[in-house]
């Protein structure tokens, strides 16, 4: 008996661990491939000059994938929508914008017909379908927390914006 509750004990951690690691992989919350929080102008060149991309990451933009897109689009999108949680931050930037764009047609990506959508209207600072945006980004991603409800007033965003420098 005391064997048989050791054995469940240890398969019950392991599939706890399992779980958080897939929990973490699908929602796409990893910043280590970027700098969340605001940006300048002068920091997107220093990200330029240190060979980094318009999100300091590392990956090329022949390298993206629709992960990495779903990732910046996803935290671009905070900056305007309301949601219970969030987890990653990038400012909008229409740098960010432009390059996102400017690598759509040169990768192989499933979605690329939606990304190519919401950043054409974002190019134009058309951001009135921000939560549906949002959340088409969100599904993609399986999220099961932190669905955009509306978008933020011009001075959420600023408060948003601010505690997230």
């Amino acid at each position: 008996m005391k064997r048989l509750i050791l054995w469940f004990s240890f398969c019950l951690c392991i599939g706890a661990v399992a779980g958080a690691y897939l929990y973490v992989q699908t929602q796409g919350v990893s910043t280590a491939q970027g700098v969340t929080g605001t940006v300048n102008a002068e920091e997107l060149r220093a990200y330029e000059k240190d060979g980094k991309n318009p999100f300091g990451g590392e990956i090329s933009g022949a390298e993206l994938t629709d992960k990495e897109y779903q990732e910046y689009i996803h935290g671009m999108s905070h900056q305007k929508v309301k949601a219970d949680e969030k987890w990653t931050f990038f400012e909008i930037h229409s740098l960010r914008i432009s390059w996102l764009l400017e690598h759509l047609e040169t990768n192989d990506l499933t979605h690329k017909h939606v990304y190519k959508q919401i950043l054409m209207k974002w190019a134009d600072e058309d951001f009135s379908n921000a939560v549906a945006d949002h959340n088409t980004i969100w599904e993609m991603q399986r999220g099961t927390i932190g669905k955009a409800k509306r978008l933020l007033t011009p001075e959420e965003e600023a408060e948003y914006i601010k505690e997230n420098n």
